[in-house]
């Protein structure tokens, strides 16, 4: 009902227009130019609406495939936990085990617990793990992964700047990561929020160019190519 509410209104005034016309109205021109300016400013509050409802839908997609993939690694991490166990290679006094395993065995298990805050809804005892995370473990497989939680948490928070300075570890530091393309992706993001337009759009490019195959990349097109069909009707 809402979408038809703006064509009756203009079939309402170009019949108008007929009846002034038929009077020989002197401002049928001005109301002419009225509809047409009205016509133009629907259909780019159309698209619009058409763009913000695709952006919406795309980011609970990737949002799903990110919970998907936490409940994947959260899974991993209790099967390595299960089968270290039963080798013995982890126990609770660590007896006789390498000091590298037993570090291997702290960081899993410390990265295990904050996804599991994480995925609680537990979000500023998550963010406290993954922090521990870094500081603890600043050479560990995890490592990525945690700024890219941090920044995701921070993202939640809007505190954009403590989640732009995550995402920037991960692509300057960790560039050939899962979890680069995404970064740039939300980097792009951050800098459209703060209206910084041309670094959005060098982000953007940036993951198509490196990470042609994520889904961020794709992403990244859709986007750029409705802002270049808005630019066009604009124009």
């Amino acid at each position: 009902m809402l979408k038809s509410y703006p064509y009756i209104v203009l079939g309402f005034l170009a019949l108008s227009i007929n009846l002034f016309a038929e009077k020989e109205n002197p401002g049928v021109d001005l109301i002419y130019q009225k509809i047409t300016n009205l016509e133009k400013e629907i259909a780019i509050l159309r698209s619009l609406i058409e763009e913000n409802t695709y952006l919406i839908e795309k980011s609970h997609e990737l949002q799903k495939q990110r919970y998907m993939d936490l409940d994947k690694r959260l899974h991993e991490l209790k099967i390595q936990g299960l089968s270290s166990s039963e080798k013995g290679t982890l126990t609770i006094l660590n007896d006789g085990l390498p000091k590298e395993e037993i570090s291997t065995n702290k960081e899993a298990s410390l990265y295990k617990e904050a996804l599991e805050l994480f995925n609680s809804g537990m979000y500023a005892e998550a963010l406290g793990k993954f922090r521990q995370q870094i500081i603890s473990f600043p050479e560990g497989q995890f490592i990525p992964d945690a700024y890219f939680w941090s920044g995701e948490l921070y993202l939640s928070q809007k505190k954009l700047e403590d989640a732009r300075e995550n995402y920037l570890v991960i692509i300057t530091k960790y560039e050939d990561h899962a979890r680069a393309a995404d970064s740039l992706y939300k980097l792009a993001e951050i800098a459209r929020n703060l209206s910084q337009t041309e670094i959005s759009e060098s982000y953007l490019l940036e993951v198509i160019d490196k990470y042609p195959e994520t889904g961020a990349a794709q992403l990244a097109k859709n986007y750029l190519k409705m802002q270049e069909e808005r630019s066009n009707e604009e124009g």
